[in-house]
């Protein structure tokens, strides 16, 4: 029995065929690395342009003067360190601790939005311990507090 020779030029033909579908893999393999958001590039915003990172230690002044006015019950002080809009909660909130007797700490401050953070608050009122928190804002470049809740 005789076999039919071999046609020469199988290898180019194989050799194409290899070459061109690690070509084609490569290309799938760039396409969807640029264009599907984190594989090859980063799809992470940076922060609004021009505008300054948070900056987490007014936050911690901000609550310094919230406890000293707390401490000294004094409301005017309160105002002055509350966001004009909430100038009145927060300082019901320090009249209400200072007649009280209350004994607050400030926590580390969180981040909770691009222009907010929040301060934990603990401490005494009494003899009992309570837990609370300062919202802070940062509106036109100052800090500024937005909100208590109340550790009551």
């Amino acid at each position: 029995m005789t076999y039919p020779r071999a046609k020469k030029g199988n290898g180019l033909l194989i050799g194409l065929l290899a070459g061109g579908g690690g070509l084609l893999l490569v290309v799938v393999f760039l396409v969807t690395g640029f264009l599907a958001p984190g594989f090859l590039v980063s799809d992470d915003k940076p922060e609004t342009p021009g505008s300054p990172p948070l900056d987490l230690n007014s936050g911690s002044i901000a609550a310094g003067q919230f406890i000293l006015a707390v401490l000294g019950d004094d409301e005017a002080q309160a105002r002055e360190a509350s966001c004009s809009s909430n100038a009145e909660i927060v300082a019901e909130s320090v009249k209400l601790l200072g007649s009280e007797n209350a004994h607050l700490t400030a926590g580390t401050p969180v981040r909770t939005g691009p222009n907010e953070m929040s301060v934990p608050l603990e401490g005494k009122v009494g003899s009992r311990s309570v837990e609370g928190a300062l919202r802070v804002r940062r509106t036109d470049g100052a800090y500024c507090i937005s909100g208590v809740t109340t550790p009551h």
